[in-house]
């Protein structure tokens, strides 16, 4: 697409245009043939300093005079100005470059910590349910005075949900078992030296049951309490700081462009300097400024 205005045609110049097309080998004089270089203008990189084609890109004429003038008064002063802008700006670039290196490095901590915990909660807090419900279920067993009720024992037993892990299902009637074994022998404190009778067949009854009830509880409730404590330690290293660094190492394509940028961005510093160095002791040489050096730094 040409970056310069195409005039407006009407039909009888149209018209006349194709005539005299067919007649003509194309411009002839200067002010015709930059016309027509100016009419398939792309980019205009390469372009001399034309008002037309700097306002076509965008730029400003004024600027360029100004500029062509301080270099034709002072040379040197005016390139040492130039150079200490080109700094002035790669600073600027640079310190760009960091805050979208913290900015992406935020990011993706924030994603990868929401990630993991997304991960890792539901787990742990199903295992944190059933645990804190098998210590329920433990309390009235080691604290019996008063003991529970029958409503009291369903409470506990529905606490786990409708879908209860099997291994604890299979302690319910045992559970059951246990306390209509003590409710019919209630738990009574013995002293030391205490001389009553042997116990009762009751009581004997109600240990029993409690041992069988222990032997499937114990295990179980073993198990999911160190479930709990490792999955809780899982759940705390997705907030440590190894954790945080880990997930802060770039690894998309844009934080690698942004570290590039800031590795261009020292290069080009340091030549600038360099540059600035001379400038200012008369030692800038053609040697210095090749490669494009000087050119403007895109913003």
């Amino acid at each position: 697409m040409s970056l310069t205005p195409k005039r407006k045609m009407t039909e009888k110049k149209l018209a006349a245009n194709r005539t005299n097309g067919r007649k003509s080998l194309g411009a002839v004089t200067p002010e015709g043939k930059a016309r027509a270089a100016r009419a398939n203008l792309r980019h205009g990189f390469y372009s001399k300093a034309d008002p037309e084609v700097l306002t076509a890109l965008g730029e400003d004429p004024a600027e360029y005079r100004r500029m062509m003038k301080s270099l034709e008064t002072d040379l040197a002063e005016a390139m040492e100005a130039q150079v200490v802008g080109r700094i002035g700006r790669t600073f600027w670039r640079m310190q760009r470059a960091e805050r979208m290196q913290e900015g992406l490095a935020l990011k993706r901590v924030l994603n990868g910590m929401e990630m993991e915990m997304a991960l890792a909660a539901p787990q742990t807090l199903r295992i944190d349910h059933i645990y804190e419900a098998l210590c329920a279920l433990y309390r009235p067993i080691n604290h019996p005075d008063p003991p529970p009720s029958r409503q009291d024992i369903d409470d506990l037993i529905d606490a786990f949900g409708a879908a209860p892990p099997a291994e604890i299902k299979k302690a319910f009637p045992l559970y059951r078992a246990y306390w209509e074994a003590a409710w019919k022998a209630p738990i009574a404190t013995r002293e030391e030296g205490d001389s009553s009778p042997a116990p009762s067949p009751a009581e004997l009854e109600r240990n029993a049951a409690r041992e069988r009830l222990k032997a499937v509880l114990d295990p179980v409730t073993d198990h999911y309490a160190r479930t709990q404590a490792l999955l809780t330690e899982k759940f705390e290293r997705v907030n440590s700081r190894e954790n945080k660094a880990a997930l802060m190492a770039p690894k998309e394509e844009n934080a690698m462009l942004m570290q590039r940028m800031e590795d261009s961005s020292l290069r080009q510093l340091w030549r600038l300097t360099n540059i600035l160095v001379k400038v200012r002791k008369g030692e800038l040489n053609l040697r210095d400024v090749d490669d494009q050096r000087l050119l403007p730094i895109s913003h």
